[in-house]
């Protein structure tokens, strides 16, 4: 799943958080600026990213708001349109990132981190630090620029294995193909020297001067300043999605979708963390935070096949009783959902049916949105009337929200690529641009999307 944060003056974060459905933004922390109090109502957000006092929105028809501190117009000068894909917040500057890999920047300049901004269209992922900004180019390479006080720009590591990228108040880290991590720029408490060594990284964040990773088996590991116990409070347990990481704290993503914030408090942007289990994403600022909470799921699959009788003719004018059985593996594996769609018509061989508008029984899980918020790969079986499930069971994956057909692999910021990415976790998902197909690891091997 994209993650965005920011800290004490500045974005703490890997490019931006995306929902997997149209989702309202919640703001909480500390209120000086109206960060929270005027943070824009609706259900229409795909991303949130949040600045120093600033925060920026990306809705769901690719146009931008943003709201909070205006000093450097980071607010009046948001860009109009509908062509962006993703977003970044620093201290009192933002990026986006064009549908067609471009970059364009506004608010505060002082460092040149707005008029440097590099051209091109060979960009896919941006982070911004507290007066620089560092973005991940299609090739896999990195490019800074803005303030270079601590070598967060001319340091930055050359290569083309470079998968993220979470820019801090004056250093960078980056998660490499391979699932490790590098640091540069300002040392601060450590920041850069004691990053964590292995190859089992998924993500990262980076906050005022310390970091915070997620590990391929759900866990957290922190690193650099503690005077908050930023550090040494991080929780434990496997089960976390996603991090941000803000000025003197940190605030994760549990895989019910729950919240859950520690370190400094002063603005009660650790005890204000809001209940449930309905957060997507998540953006850490510098005492404040938003998350993107889903508004509604639905619990329906529209879905459309052919059926023919045993001499290969299409079936024609009548009715059929389906049952549709979801698993999580590709032949064994454990039943998740049941669901039975009686007196489904038929006509020319083609059926339509809404899957979960029947009756609902059996599995693991209480209905289609459980199943694919707390499965990352999906597998269904169909069955007609009484004559057994049909061979092969079909890949049903759930990809971000696209507000147009088609393009649910450049909101997802998937980068079309002729080999597979090294050391997958189940789960992950690329484009094959040989044969122009997403596939999705299902812990053994890829499999073929759409």
């Amino acid at each position: 799943m994209g993650k965005s944060a920011a800290a004490l003056m500045v974005l703490f974060s890997t490019g931006t958080c995306l929902a997997v459905g149209p989702a309202e933004i919640i703001s909480w922390g500390a209120d000086a600026y109206g960060q929270v109090s005027n943070t824009p109502t609706g259900t229409s957000f795909q991303a949130v990213a949040a600045g120093g006092r600033h925060g920026v929105a990306l809705n769901t028809d690719g146009s931008l708001v943003s709201w909070g501190y205006d000093f450097y117009n980071q607010v009046s000068d948001t860009p109009t349109g509908t062509g962006f894909q993703t977003i970044a917040a620093g201290t009192d500057h933002s990026v986006a990132l064009k549908n067609d890999g471009s970059l364009l920047s506004w608010g505060k300049d002082t460092y040149r981190q707005v008029s440097d901004t590099p051209t091109g269209t060979d960009f896919q992922a941006v982070a911004a630090g507290r007066n620089h900004s560092v973005a991940l180019k299609n090739d896999g390479s990195l490019l800074s620029w803005g303030e270079d006080s601590g070598g967060q720009v001319s340091d930055t590591p050359t290569g083309t294995d470079f998968q993220a990228v979470a820019a801090g108040q004056s250093h960078n880290t980056a998660l490499k193909t391979d699932g490790s991590l590098v640091s540069w720029g300002a040392n601060t408490y450590g920041v850069v020297s004691n990053t964590p060594t292995g190859t089992d990284f998924a993500a990262v964040a980076a906050g005022y001067s310390h970091g915070v990773a997620l590990k391929s088996d759900g866990s957290l590991v922190s690193w650099g300043s503690d005077n908050f116990n930023q550090v040494t409070d991080t929780p434990t347990g496997t089960d976390f999605q996603a991090v941000a990481a803000g000025g003197y704290y940190s605030v994760a993503l549990k895989n019910d979708g729950s919240l859950l914030s520690w370190g400094e408090d002063s603005g009660g942007q650790v005890s204000n963390t809001p209940t449930g289990t309905s957060f997507q994403a998540v953006a850490a600022g510098v005492d404040y935070s938003s998350g993107l909470k889903v508004s509604s799921v639905t619990e329906l699959i529209n879905y459309q096949g052919r059926l023919s009788d045993s001499v290969g003719d299409p079936l024609d004018g009548v009715s059929v009783d389906l049952t549709f059985r979801f698993y999580d593996d590709v032949t064994a594996g454990e039943l998740l959902l049941t669901v039975e769609q009686p007196g489904v018509q038929v006509a020319d061989g083609i059926f339509n049916v809404l899957i979960g508008s029947g009756t609902v029984t059996g599995g693991t899980e209480d209905g289609l949105a459980e199943v694919f918020h707390n499965n990352s790969v999906v597998w269904m079986s169909t069955e007609v009337g009484t004559d057994g499930e049909m061979t092969a069971r079909k890949l049903i994956a759930s990809v971000g929200y696209a507000h147009r057909a088609g393009t649910a692999a450049d909101l997802l910021h998937i980068v079309p690529r002729d080999t597979a990415p090294a050391n997958p976790v189940k789960g992950d998902v690329y484009m094959d641009d040989t044969i122009n197909i997403l596939k999705v690891y299902d812990g053994t091997k890829w499999q073929e999307c759409w």
